[in-house]
């Protein structure tokens, strides 16, 4: 009875008929959900357990349980089922367990006894019982009342291959199509239902063998970070829960608010820690203060975020270790801050190439309001050895071809050497001239780079295929390898306006997408949105709270971001503004490729300026003022 007792019920995942019963669970119908549980002939396994993996015809485990005939995959609104979908595994067409009747049998009511005659002399009628010869209902447990199960296309019996992308052969397409065209959320939900196999076999990889996952935007690499930390803490898997809990890495905080939501559906009972880089530094130095980032006019540079730096702290944390000017600090911070001036102190002792650097260091209190030096900061923390920070048994770092050598070095240092490690990204997307040129490169900073898998993963699931191509004239022509599921879709829109019609066109944009879109989500993403922002308030839009990038004409809501914070997000529709200001990076548009791939059904790029030649070239509608 303790496993029908879990905290949070979920509606369950999926079905599987089966060829016989199977021995053990002594039943042929399976359900999918969270948790293990029987009574009786109704028996539900974990999504998490070796056996179900024979529900998503991939894996080590797909023959646990016999021979699935037919699969169902449900589609859940909150907590209500409001749909499924079936499939045939086998080759034939005949009944399954799935189109098994059971009599439904209704008891008789007991009957009352008559009460005590009433002042009148009366009685109160008693009930009349159900007579025991009545015919009992049927119940059609095949489905939702509304009608019988649905056949879905006959596919083989047999496991598909590793090799074989997802969009090529797609478990359940007719479900994952709706879930894909379906109004975006403002935050992610879990989709075990409709999990396709490579997806699921990265799920479930070994978590002792680094793992790094290159995608196209809307391959769904989030999906995979996001269920995979609820796998590898999930008690029912094989081994058990790893030792210690899974720290999911995200770029921003608005990743953290986005995914939290599918974590807490997969994981209510905890197990997996969500977090920015920006909170990890702010975890480290709690003084930390980046949205200010008042009184550092200094552009980034290579140095600041360069594996020299860490030797230059690590060198001045043992100058002012050995003068004992550390054993008097009370807090990380102060101590930080010793070393930080130590560093800055020194200059003049340092290489010839760092103390140029080294001597343009601010004062503390400017660096820590800095965003450039937050990584700095955060390291003269670590380098003071007073982090108590309890180790993750498990890093998943999503974005992770914008982190930079400092702050995988930070990272190393906060795990324990046994730890394992996925890293899920695309190069392509890539904001930083200072960050990894490879993901060989990432892997060597993390001291990770013997027998790690690189999985190349080809399938694109939320861009339409139009948006996708579109986008995709940013890449080089070898890599503009990306395989859509949805086909469907209107071209993008470009529309030239003159300059000072630009935030009049951008309102105007932005207020059609979203009433075209009023059941799902909207973004208008730019270099940077202060100025934007401004528009909307200036067209009567209102902010949701100060401070907020969501803005509302009492009808509709556009969110208004900077390149960088959309990061990681996905909407219904996306507003890109002046391509030709997001700047490149080593000559690839890593940035705005990001913006362009945010779009799930609608893009709109509204420019002033010459679009970047890929993008005059690239198929859209397009439009002049």
């Amino acid at each position: 009875m303790r496993d029908l007792e879990r905290p949070v019920p979920q509606p369950f995942v999926g079905r599987m008929g089966l060829a016989a019963a199977d021995p053990l669970l002594r039943t042929d119908d399976v359900y999918i959900g969270q948790w293990y549980t029987r009574e009786r002939d109704f028996v539900v396994i974990s999504w998490a357990a070796p056996a179900a993996d024979a529900f998503y015809g991939h894996g080590p485990g797909v023959d646990l349980i016999g021979d699935v005939q037919i699969t169902r995959a449900f589609t859940s609104r909150g907590d209500d089922i409001v749909g499924y979908d079936d499939e045939r595994r086998d080759l034939g067409g005949g009944a399954t367990a799935f189109d098994r009747k059971v009599a439904l049998a209704v008891p008789a009511p007991p009957t009352r006894r008559l009460p005590p005659p009433g002042p009148s002399g009366g009685h109160r009628t008693a009930v009349p019982p159900v007579p025991s010869d009545s015919s009992p209902r049927v119940r059609d447990r095949s489905g939702p009342a509304d009608g019988p199960a649905r056949r879905g296309p006959v596919v083989g019996s047999r496991p598909r291959q590793v090799a074989t992308p997802d969009a090529t052969v797609l478990r359940h397409k007719a479900a994952l199509l709706r879930t894909l065209a379906a109004p975006r959320r403002t935050a992610l939900r879990q989709v075990l239902a409709t999990l396709q196999p490579r997806q699921h076999d990265l799920v479930k990889w070994d978590p002792a063998v680094p793992l790094v996952v290159q995608g196209h935007p809307g391959a769904g690499k989030t999906i995979v970070a996001v269920h995979r930390a609820a796998y590898l803490v999930h008690p029912e898997r094989d081994g058990g829960p790893v030792d210690g809990q899974v720290l999911l890495l995200g770029p921003t905080d608005n990743y953290v608010k986005h995914t939290t939501r599918a974590v807490q559906d997969l994981v209510p009972e905890g197990g997996v820690i969500v977090r920015s880089l920006g909170e990890v530094f702010r975890k480290i130095i709690p003084e930390l203060s980046t949205k200010s980032d008042v009184g550092d006019s200094q552009p980034e540079t290579y140095q600041d975020f360069d594996r020299g730096l860490c030797t230059l702290v690590d060198s001045a944390a043992e100058l002012v270790r050995r003068r004992g000017a550390l054993e008097g600090t009370s807090t990380r911070t102060e101590a930080a801050r010793i070393i930080y001036q130590e560093l800055s102190a020194k200059a003049g002792f340092g290489p010839p190439d760092w103390v140029p650097y080294l001597r343009a260091l601010p004062p503390w209190d400017v660096a820590v309001r800095s965003e450039r030096l937050a990584p700095l900061v955060a390291y003269c923390g670590l380098a003071s050895g007073k982090h108590r920070f309890e180790s993750p048994g498990h890093v998943i770092v999503d974005e992770a071809q914008d982190v930079r050598p400092i702050e995988w070095r930070i990272l190393r240092l906060l795990v324990r050497p046994d730890a394992g490690w996925t890293l899920v990204g695309d190069m392509n997307q890539r904001r930083s001239d200072h960050s990894s040129m490879s993901w060989q490169q990432s892997l060597e900073f993390l001291d990770l780079s013997a027998d790690s898998h690189v999985e190349q993963y080809q399938s694109v699931f939320r861009s339409t295929t139009a948006i996708h191509r579109f986008a995709g004239q940013l890449l080089p022509r070898p890599e503009r390898t990306g395989l859509t599921v949805q086909e469907e879709g209107s071209r993008p829109i470009t529309w030239k306006v003159r300059s000072a019609d630009l935030p009049t066109a951008v309102v105007t944009a932005g207020g059609k997408l979203a009433r075209d879109h009023s059941g799902g989500t909207t973004a208008v993403i730019s270099v940077e949105a202060s100025s934007l922002r401004g528009a909307f308030a200036s067209h009567g839009w209102r902010a949701r709270a100060a401070g907020a990038d969501e803005y509302s004409n009492g009808e509709v809501t556009v969110r208004v971001l900077a390149a960088n914070d959309a990061r990681g997000l996905e909407f219904d529709a996306v507003v890109v503004v002046e391509p030709s200001d997001f700047p490149k990076n080593l000559g690839r548009h890593g940035q705005l490729y990001t913006s362009l791939t945010r779009a799930n059904r609608s893009l709109v790029v509204v420019h002033s300026k010459t679009l970047p030649d890929e993008l005059r070239r690239a198929p859209a509608e397009r439009l002049d003022q």
